[in-house]
């Protein structure tokens, strides 16, 4: 009796009943929110980096409404998914706002995200539908795991901050006060502090050595809370977390904990080389979290299965071609034949033919940025296979 059970649901918790294929892309009906599906135990949401402003949609004017656009965060969850899909054969959970924060702001209730204009509302739901419908998922295939929100700030100091749903007062209140029962249940990794894989406690896990924050400041990125450093100080500014995390993280039930980055510009989300370096870099960090807290080993990285329409990679090199920058905007190939060469993204679809000549040439692709599988085809060659990640 499902299918009765998803007919009688209303229209925008429709994703409650969808069943959802790793490696896909999935969009809300409107087209303005967009899901693609990962195997990781890790999901990453983009609420605020949007572009797009349709006059069909009211402009947000109720009291308090944030309308500044965090700038390039859509394009940093896209490089991150890029990097996991150039290094590893699973990939995260990604969803993407592509409204503009003047017409939705997903990270608020339903009323002052819409501003409780029903249009916007009903797109509203189908960004949380995708939230939850890969926290159930990373819950039922990994039994826990951890969502990453996307932000940007601009404060003058330049430093990543972490939002745990724990103000600038709650982490000067020192270690005692931060693992209390009291504190240590009202936090976005309520579930990881009662079952991380090395008792540690709550501050540990905040600013500890082990801290995600830690390995963030330790890779040349700074970062609060960290054990560099433990905690703003008092008068400055500091994002502690918002609707997001504190719905789908563990502070109310559940094995999914949340944490908001909230990211500096310069460095990070300025350039496509930035955000494409910073992404390698939290990839691995993540990665290292994830291992140590949470699964004991990275074999999460590589349990899952083949998207259905994922192409066989024979190899990442092959010994009569070389392709360089990689990543880049735009690359050299050196080919010792004469080819036919072909991009494909990370779906299926081709997107970019050319035949290509012996020697060197630069191929500069008319692509947005994202991971591609290059294909150089020749009649005296085997038929090789390279990935490739355009950065801008």
């Amino acid at each position: 009796m499902r299918w009765l059970l998803c007919w009688l649901l209303l229209l925008p918790q429709w994703t409650l009943c969808q069943q959802y294929v790793p490696g896909q892309t999935y969009w809300s009906a409107d087209g303005y929110i967009e899901y693609r599906c990962g195997s990781l135990p890790l999901i990453i949401t983009a609420p605020h980096g949007g572009y797009l402003s349709p006059d069909s949609l009211p402009t947000r004017v109720c009291p308090g409404a944030t309308t500044v656009q965090d700038g390039f965060t859509l394009e940093l969850a896209q490089a991150i998914d890029s990097m996991y899909a150039l290094n590893h054969a699973c990939r995260p959970h990604v969803i993407i706002s592509h409204l503009h924060r003047r017409k939705l702001d997903p990270n608020r209730d339903s009323s002052e995200a819409s501003c409780d204009d029903a249009r916007s509302m009903a797109i509203w739901r189908a960004f949380h539908g995708f939230v939850q419908a890969a926290r159930d998922t990373v819950q039922q295939r990994h039994g826990k795991g951890l969502l990453l929100d996307l932000h940007g700030h601009a404060h003058t100091l330049q430093r990543i901050e972490l939002g745990y749903q724990l103000t600038g007062d709650h982490l000067r209140s020192g270690d005692s006060a931060i693992n209390s029962a009291f504190r240590a249940q009202r936090s976005g990794i309520r579930s990881l502090v009662m079952l991380n894989l090395g008792a540690q406690t709550h501050s540990q896990l905040l600013r500890g050595p082990q801290a995600l924050g830690t390995w963030l400041h330790a890779s040349g990125y700074p970062s609060v809370p960290s054990q560099q450093d433990p905690t703003p100080q008092a008068g400055e500014p500091f994002f502690s977390g918002g609707y997001i995390t504190e719905r789908h993280g563990s502070m109310f039930g559940g094995t999914v904990d949340a944490i908001q980055l909230e990211h500096y510009m310069t460095g990070i989300r300025n350039t496509a080389a930035n955000r494409a370096r910073y992404a390698d870099t939290l990839r691995l960090v993540t990665n290292r979290f994830l291992a140590t807290h949470y699964f004991g080993s990275t074999a999460f990285l590589t349990a899952c299965v083949a998207a259905p329409n994922a192409l066989p990679l024979q190899g990442h090199s092959s010994p009569w071609f070389r392709l360089y920058p990689n990543p880049g905007s735009a690359f050299y190939l050196d080919s010792d034949a004469n080819a036919e060469l072909q991009l494909f993204d990370i779906h299926g679809k081709r997107m970019f033919k050319q035949s290509v000549a012996a020697g060197t040439q630069l191929i500069s692709p008319a692509l947005p940025a994202g991971v591609y599988l290059l294909m150089l085809q020749s009649e005296k060659q085997l038929v090789g296979w390279v990935r490739w990640v355009k950065t801008q």
